[in-house]
């Protein structure tokens, strides 16, 4: 057995000296060819309702009216990603490629950060593993016009700093970018603060391991809280869409964060893994031992928080703002993906040819996601079939009365110009609550009519001033039936329409929002 064993040892040496030797050229290859994949989508996706907040919200006439409309309540996240889109949309003529530009950049950023950590500790086949852990598992964000790509960036540069100030390399350099990364991302999204705490315990264990505190780590490190703090008046003024939010903080969720990135991180490498170790002993006869550590003690602290931090975000949320959304802690999937990246290196016991069949399977999954990607027919998400048959309308003056504010955001951009003119919502935050318990995008309108052109109306006045008009709605949506039960004759417009309804006026009063009679 031992020409076999021979061979396969050679043959692992020779693949790890070709990836050594090509690793970068190997790194920007995979990094354009992800690039040029993601902004070809991000040319092709129709924007869904919260890229079309960051776009009315970029499109606010300066800095100071970014900021004021957040303060106004027309968006619930940070106005740092609006600003940057302001500043690019002037350069950029596509408006979907704006929005969603700043996010798919920080999403490779993220890539090649993940990449040079683990350059430093690992073989380069197992190096390539974390990184294509985190974008599996994270793809959709890297063509989404909301910050998180952004924040995936920012969190593995900061990992990056950190590690090149705790190996002091660079100091001068790697200590303010620690803390520039840190405060970008939590000025991008307020859940980011809790990036800060699994390199503060990681300190806490380097400081007992050299026995003195780095004073100009843990320095950057309090930066994060800082940048928080300022940020509270406009927390404040976004406590009004935590009331009856749409999203409440429930287990299930939290429990969805860790099927989500554990499933799609894990499974599929654990099972070529575990099919490659019960292969004939003389393949893996000559493996490294597996005591050897792929990280540092204070590196394994702090990507084993990373994987723990949802929990500790899900409680405090749970019992202060009450909100939470498996999206609001994606930046677990770039310390998660190094601790997942080092079990496997000590599970394929840094075998070179073990760990490029893993890399080589989630590159085949992200290339497949990519390609059903580019070749998807855009759509709307919510709208397309009202989009459909209100294409099909011919000229008319008849108002069009959208009973969803997501439906009527997507149509109010992508409609053709004479039927957005003729578009309105009927805003009335106590039927949202009626119906739906919730009162998040009725709130939103009820500011950004006052920022944007979008004709946003008092339900009662859109009763009072259109007796007749079409009316969008689907099966989900309530508006329908609450104008059956205060009078109002509402039929579908034709034998195949099962969006658009033509209302007509009641014989008797008309009941309003305010009287809207027994549910």
């Amino acid at each position: 057995m031992t020409g076999p064993t021979t061979a396969w040892s050679r043959s692992g040496e020779a693949v790890e000296a070709a990836l050594h030797a090509y690793f970068w050229r190997l790194a920007v290859l995979l990094g354009i060819l992800l690039l040029a994949s993601s902004i070809t989508i991000d040319l092709r996706k129709k924007m869904w309702i919260d890229e079309l907040y960051t776009l009315h919200m970029a499109r606010q006439a300066s800095l100071t009216g970014i900021v004021q409309a957040t303060l106004e309540g027309c968006d619930g996240v940070p106005p740092l990603y609006a600003m940057i889109v302001h500043g690019i949309l002037p350069w950029i003529r596509n408006e979907a490629l704006a929005v969603r530009l700043p996010s798919t950049l920080g999403f490779c950023a993220m890539v090649f950060c993940l990449l040079a950590f683990c350059w430093r500790r690992w073989p380069a086949a197992y190096a390539l593993l974390p990184a294509l852990l985190a974008s599996n598992a994270a793809l959709g964000y890297s063509t989404d016009g909301r910050s998180y790509g952004l924040v995936l960036g920012c969190t593995a540069a900061a990992l990056l700093c950190w590690q090149g100030a705790t190996e002091n390399r660079r100091r001068m350099v790697t200590v303010p970018l620690l803390a520039f990364c840190l405060m970008a991302a939590i000025a991008l999204h307020y859940f980011a603060i809790f990036i800060v705490a699994p390199l503060f315990l990681a300190e806490l264990v380097r400081a007992r391991e050299t026995r003195k505190l780095d004073f100009p780590v843990l320095i950057a490190l309090a930066t994060g809280p800082l940048v928080l703090a300022l940020h509270y008046p406009l927390i404040a003024a976004g406590r009004t869409l935590q009331a009856h939010y749409w999203a409440p903080a429930q287990l299930s969720v939290l429990l969805w964060v860790y099927e989500w990135n554990g499933m799609m991180m894990f499974l599929l490498p654990a099972l070529v893994l575990i099919a490659l170790w019960n292969m004939p002993d003389l393949l893996l006869a000559d493996r490294p031992p597996a005591s050897r550590l792929p990280l540092t003690i204070p590196e394994w602290v702090a990507a084993v928080a990373f994987l723990l931090m949802p929990v500790a975000a899900f409680v405090l949320s749970k019992y202060t703002a009450g909100v939470f959304v498996d999206r609001y802690v994606l930046w677990m999937v770039v310390g998660s993906a190094i601790a997942i990246g080092a079990s496997l290196c000590n599970a394929g016991r840094l075998n070179p040819l073990v760990g490029l069949g893993m890399a080589v399977c989630i590159l085949a999954i992200i290339g497949a996601r990519e390609v059903v990607g580019l070749r998807e027919r855009p759509l709307l998400r919510e709208s397309e079939s009202a989009y459909r048959e209100l294409e099909r309308l011919p000229p008319d003056s008849q108002p069009v009365v959208v009973a969803n504010h997501h439906v009527f955001m997507e149509l109010s951009y992508y409609a053709r110009p004479d039927l957005r003119e003729r578009l309105i919502y009927p805003l009335s935050i106590s039927l949202d609550l009626r119906y739906n318990n919730v009162d998040t995008g009725p709130r939103i309108f009820s500011a950004l009519r006052h920022r944007t052109t979008l004709r946003i109306v008092d339900y009662d006045t859109v009763l009072q001033s259109n007796p007749r008009f079409l009316l969008a709605a689907s099966s989900k949506d309530y508006l329908p039936w609450h104008l059956v039960r205060t009078g109002y004759r509402v039929t579908p417009l034709g034998p195949g329409s099962t969006t658009l309804y033509q209302v007509e006026p009641p014989a008797k009063p008309i009941l309003t929002s305010s009287n809207p009679g027994p549910p």
